[in-house]
């Protein structure tokens, strides 16, 4: 079998074939493109609930950061001091103010030292330190360009609650106005830092959390004397602040430096657009085949400036079941592409049979199951123009039965019928197989014959010949006389056919039962 007829004849199963991997390809980028999009809704919808959070986490700090203030610094002792310190220049009077604040609040300072407050940093009126309860000999420095909060609540004489670096500390702040009788007197700061933010959030859920700095904020605020209070990370540009970090979460400080060192890269674009984002982080050798969650919460200054991050870190299994999910709809769509596939290979096959029946029908013969003459035009055609491509001899017998009629009108028509059915099936085992035989009407056959020359056509005429004249049509006797010619160069299949036309007439008139070429 050559391989076009091999092509031809499997043709609709290598058509399914195809099909069934477009399916299969438009399913896995169906898929694909699906996983993607739940896997980035994920991420998205994770980094906003942790957003909200750190919010409310924000704000119950800075709550408790009002009640603080509230009752033990908005009382009238305190307002009196700070009105003796807003008006007087005298440094000598100014200590003893300074001293006796120290004393009256200490204790409370002190006690809200155990929910992570910071910072208790009282400010005269032009943003001047008076009192950093942190480190009460360092006063006396304008904060004016350091802390755009302070200038904003000494303009404003408004409270406000925002993010801020210092001179010391950064801190989570809440700046009060003081008043003395309806005049400002100055300003008190609450802040807390990121670790009571951090407790505060851990006690919400099972997560581990960092937090840095943008490196820039760093160098234009903090004293140089503070400045070793802060390291490089693996995100250039930012800077952890090494107070926050305490070795106490449920992912140890050491594996969460070295997921950000592997994450750095796909993280950094992100970072500097200062985008809220997640993403996910695998290494077996890290997380115990465990996939965790890494979020990046930008956080902004007064000014709407992005100046840190804080990063969370969370075992999840969300990934797994995304993956699941996939892996479920591509193999039911692979099934399904199957069954498409199955259906249409039913489909076109009934098709397809469906047409070659009907060409069948219309290309052969009923009564014999040959080609007919609209067939054999058919076939002529083709095989005359790859005789004509090929360069190849081709030859063609034309024969009918002598004296047919009086076989109807002796035995009857249906014996008639049998003659002509036998004599298809004796000849047909005469021929090769690729030879083609036709019924070109009546009692008249043609023999087609590839690659044969005149010699050779000539034989297999007189072979044909003799097989009829020695066979028993069941008590029958019949000849046939034969015309034989090979295709000139220059004759198409019109010519042919008349020449042998011709030379079968001739076969009749010299006493039939003859083979003339």
């Amino acid at each position: 079998m050559t391989l076009k007829l091999f092509l031809k004849k499997y043709s609709t199963f290598f058509f399914i074939i195809a099909l069934f991997i477009v399916l299969e390809f438009l399913v896995y980028f169906a898929v694909k493109y699906i996983y993607q999009g739940d896997t980035k809704r994920e991420l998205e919808s994770s980094a906003r609930t942790f957003k909200v959070e750190l919010d409310i986490s924000r704000n119950n700090l800075s709550q408790l950061a009002r009640v603080f203030f509230d009752t033990s610094v908005d009382t009238n002792m305190i307002k009196e001091i700070m009105y003796k310190a807003s008006h007087t220049k005298e440094s000598q009077k100014l200590t003893l103010l300074r001293e006796e604040l120290y004393l009256l609040l200490s204790p409370s300072y002190n006690y809200m030292k155990k929910y992570d407050v910071r910072q208790l940093h009282f400010h005269l009126p032009n943003a001047v330190s008076f009192l950093r309860f942190h480190k009460p000999l360092k006063f006396g420095d304008s904060l004016v360009g350091i802390r755009a909060s302070l200038e904003y609540v000494n303009e404003k004489k408004k409270f406000i609650s925002c993010f801020e670096e210092g001179r010391i500390f950064n801190g989570f702040r809440n700046v009060y106005p003081i008043f003395k009788d309806k005049e400002f007197v100055g300003t008190v700061e609450v802040s807390y830092s990121f670790s009571a933010l951090k407790k505060n959030m851990l006690e919400v859920g099972k997560s581990s959390l960092l937090f840095m700095i943008d490196s820039q904020v760093v160098k234009d605020k903090v004293f140089n004397e503070e400045k070793l209070n802060y390291k490089e990370n693996s995100f250039k540009g930012f800077n952890y602040d090494k107070g926050t970090l305490e070795d106490d979460m449920q992912i140890p400080l050491e594996e969460l430096y070295a997921i950000n060192c592997a994450i750095s890269k796909e993280a950094m674009a992100k970072l500097h657009n200062s985008e809220l984002f997640s993403l996910y982080y695998e290494d077996t050798k890290l997380s115990e085949d465990k996939k965790i969650l890494v979020t990046f919460i930008p956080i902004f200054n007064i000014a709407k400036e992005r100046v840190a991050y804080v990063i969370s870190y969370k075992y999840v299994q969300i990934k797994d079941i995304l993956w699941y999910k996939s892996k479920m709809l591509f193999l039911a769509l692979s099934f399904l592409s199957f069954v498409i596939s199955i259906i249409a290979f039913v489909l076109i096959s009934y098709e397809k049979k469906k047409f070659l029946d009907i060409k069948s029908i219309a290309t052969h013969d009923k009564l014999t199951s040959l080609y007919n003459r609209h067939g054999l035009d058919e076939l002529l055609d083709n095989e005359i123009g790859n005789a004509i491509y090929f360069n190849k001899e081709i030859s063609m017998i034309f024969f009918d039965i002598d004296h047919f009629k009086k076989v109807n009108d002796t035995y009857g028509h249906a014996k008639g019928d049998f003659v002509l059915q036998e004599l298809s099936r004796l000849v047909s085992s005469k021929l090769r197989g690729n030879d083609i035989f036709a019924r070109w009407g009546g009692e008249e056959f043609i023999v087609f014959l590839k690659t044969t020359t005149l010699d050779n056509a000539v034989k297999i005429a007189e072979k044909i010949r003799s097989s009829i004249e020695e066979h028993d049509f069941e008590g029958i006797n019949i000849t046939s006389s034969f015309g034989v010619v090979q295709r000139k160069d220059d004759e198409n299949k019109d010519a042919l056919l008349h020449r042998v036309d011709i030379l079968l007439y001739q076969a009749k008139e010299i006493g039939r039962n003859k083979v003339v070429s």
